[in-house]
């Protein structure tokens, strides 16, 4: 006989978890001294519940093995939510064991009772409530399936008095942790041959449903002379500085990736979801290829659709599809990119004062290993990253991509550094995400993992002071108090650098990175800097030339001068 707590671990860590998020409290304290006695799962107590579902939807996002949150009843299930929909936004495994009250008050508005079924009923693939223990294993099993297939989140409620009670010893059968490779139909095979072929001018939007297949992805670009845009979340597919990439798409994305969806005759989406109509073509054919068919064309009209893996996909096309001998459309877009890449070497080597966040972002993703993670927040600092750091072969980036939350780079950065105890972990948040949940520094220091955080400390909400000023409202309640936000680090116990002076960045984040120590680096940036569109009309080109071009770099002093400034913008 085991208890059903014991049997619910056993098949979370048959399932792949290792380690559970969460906060001790009176209706999950049989969960938390189970873990205790397991060894093959550990409990990381965070300082906040939705630091924990952060930190859980990291590790499901880099490694794509299901992660486990547990939260107690009343205020720990809500808290588990904003991270929980990060992990279901963006199709990451994570299964959420809840608390609650006996199962003879269920109902009866008892202390710290809610709803749970109502609770997350939106967020969950899969939400059920343990009442007898007759329904485990089977129930975790079920809940761990549905994680891992969609995936997405899972939820289990499970009431204090049945959480000790004893179930019979049985075998649960396996959990399935790989899927069969699937591939698209003959007919859609063809179809998508046909256009291929057909096309003079076609395009690739690459995401992260593409991570298995980066060299049947390369191959695929190659031979059709086919530019490839990566969307945000598949930035660290490959290295930024590939020949056929343009780069990335939307407001954070490049002038090159804009031209090449405006000149194109086909468009190729692989494994993206990208939500962003305004940066699609206009009227051109395309070839989606997903393995979730509910998401085909939802974005975009789509002739072909692929419904399927990527690997073997591109496999099965690559056997048919001869290397194009027209490179006319993939030159011309690896010409812009040339321009556009000239232009941002200008802004990323502006050594002035105060420190500019595109030298910041330059500087700090030369200085990572070859295998380093970045996790990044939201804000202006998803921008400067986005643009500025080149991701290099070997790297990852993870981010809260769909739901865009505030306050997740600190905890995933957890995350990802118990996942990865023996690679370097880097987040990159600004100064309004890190002090929205800076408490979980605390559990990195208590656990003694090395991150670093980097903090883009301009001192306001900068990207809804750009919001409000696009929509024609006055810059308003976006305005930060100066902090010592290295201080705050030095006070939870880890190291803190306080950085000011361009000269002085690169030593400092050559300490953070090899300090066996967590490490915050406060770099005060210029609040000023502006996010520039990757395409703008010409009189605000003409606009940003004279207000910055002449203050930062100063006309002619540079390789180019002002036309090569000013020639990426046109």
């Amino acid at each position: 006989m085991s208890t059903v707590t014991d049997a619910l671990l056993d098949v979370l860590a048959d399932a792949g978890v290792r380690h559970v998020f969460g906060v001790p409290g009176d209706a999950v304290n049989a969960i938390v001294d189970g873990i205790r006695r397991s060894d093959r799962l550990t409990f990381v107590h965070v300082r906040h519940e939705e630091a924990g579902a952060f930190a859980a939807s990291a590790q499901a996002k880099l490694d794509g093995r299901l992660a486990a949150v547990v939260g107690t009843s009343g205020p720990g299930a809500v808290h588990l939510l904003n991270g929980l929909y990060d992990a279901a936004k963006d199709h990451a495994p994570v299964i959420a064991i809840t608390g609650e009250t006996e199962t003879g008050l269920l109902g009866t508005d008892a202390h710290q009772s809610i709803d749970q079924p109502a609770l997350f009923a939106d967020v969950a693939v899969f939400s059920q409530r343990i009442v007898h223990p007759g329904q485990l294993p089977v129930l975790a099993v079920e809940a761990c399936q549905a994680a891992l297939s969609t995936p997405g989140v899972a939820h289990l409620a499970l009431p204090a008095n049945i959480a000790q009670q004893d179930v019979a010893t049985m075998d649960h059968g396996v959990v399935v942790r790989r899927e069969p490779r699937t591939v698209p139909a003959d007919e859609d095979l063809a179809g998508a041959l046909r256009l291929l072929e057909g096309a003079e001018a076609p395009v690739v939007l690459a995401g992260i449903g593409v991570r298995d297949a980066v060299p049947e992805l390369l191959e695929f670009a190659d031979r059709l002379g086919a530019p490839i845009i990566k969307t945000l979340r598949g930035k660290d597919l490959f290295a930024d500085d590939h020949p056929l990439t343009v780069g990335g798409l939307g407001l954070l994305g490049t002038r090159a990736a804009v031209n090449a969806m405006s000149g194109c005759d086909l468009l190729v989406m692989l494994g993206t979801d990208f939500p962003y109509r305004d940066f699609y073509p206009d009227g051109v054919p395309a070839i989606q290829l997903d393995l979730a068919r509910g998401r085909i064309g939802r974005r975009y009209p789509v002739q072909v659709p692929l419904v399927g893996h990527a690997k073997p996909t591109l496999t099965a096309l690559l056997e048919r599809i001869e290397r194009r001998e027209d490179r006319s459309f993939l030159e011309d877009a690896q010409q812009d990119m040339h321009r556009w890449r000239r232009w941002m070497r200008h802004l990323e080597t502006n050594v002035s004062r105060p420190i500019k966040p595109e030298h910041l972002a330059a500087v700090a993703g030369s200085l990572l290993t070859d295998d380093a993670i970045v996790t990044l927040d939201t804000g202006t600092v998803t921008a400067f990253v986005a643009r500025h750091l080149a991701i290099r072969d070997g790297q990852q980036l993870t981010l809260s991509g769909n739901l865009a939350s505030m306050a997740f780079g600190l905890p995933a950065a957890i995350g990802a550094q118990l996942t990865f105890p023996d690679r370097q972990v880097v987040a990159m948040v600004g100064d309004g995400s890190f002090t929205m949940l800076p408490s979980d520094l605390i559990t990195a220091v208590e656990l003694e993992l090395p991150i670093t955080v980097v903090v883009f400390d301009n001192r306001k909400l900068g990207l809804i002071t750009v919001e409000e000023e696009a929509e024609g409202f006055a810059d308003q309640q976006t305005s930060l108090p100066a902090c010592d936000l290295a201080a705050i680090g030095e006070a939870f116990g880890a190291e803190g650098i306080l950085v000011e002076d361009p000269g002085d960045l690169e030593p400092a984040l050559r300490q953070a990175y090899t300090s066996a120590r967590p490490t915050v680096v406060d770099v005060l940036v210029d609040p000023d800097e502006l996010i520039i569109p990757p395409r703008i009309e010409l009189a605000q080109a003409l606009g940003f030339a004279e207000a910055k071009v002449k203050e930062f770099f100063g006309v002619g002093q540079r390789e180019g001068g002002f036309d090569a400034l000013l020639d990426p913008l046109r």
